[in-house]
C-alpha cells in the first residue's frame, strides 16, 4: 500500500469511515492498534468498533479497491477521519 485514501466500511449499516494517510503502509497497523486499544481519534468509529466486540463486521479498503465500486462510491453517510 502506498500513500492515499482508505475507507473502513461497517457491513450491514451503510456507514463508511474515510480518511487519508501519507504512508498507508505505516499508518494501517497503527490505525488497527488504535481501534483495538480504544484510542482511535474518530469517536463515532471507535464507539461502533467497541460495541461490536468479537462480532465486528468491517471491511478495509484503499482507493484502488473502491474507486469503481458503485455500492460504496456515492454513499451519503460519510464520517471524515479528521
Amino acid at each position: 500500500m502506498a500513500s492515499g485514501i482508505y475507507a473502513i466500511a461497517h457491513i450491514g449499516h451503510l456507514k463508511l469511515y474515510a480518511g487519508d494517510a501519507s504512508k498507508i503502509q505505516v499508518t494501517w497497523p497503527l490505525l488497527l492498534a488504535q481501534l483495538n486499544s480504544g484510542t482511535y481519534p474518530n469517536a463515532a468509529l471507535q464507539e461502533v468498533w467497541n460495541q461490536q466486540g468479537d462480532k465486528r463486521r468491517f471491511t478495509f479498503h484503499t482507493k484502488p479497491n473502491i474507486i469503481g465500486d458503485t455500492a460504496i462510491v456515492g454513499i451519503e453517510q460519510l464520517v471524515d477521519d479528521a
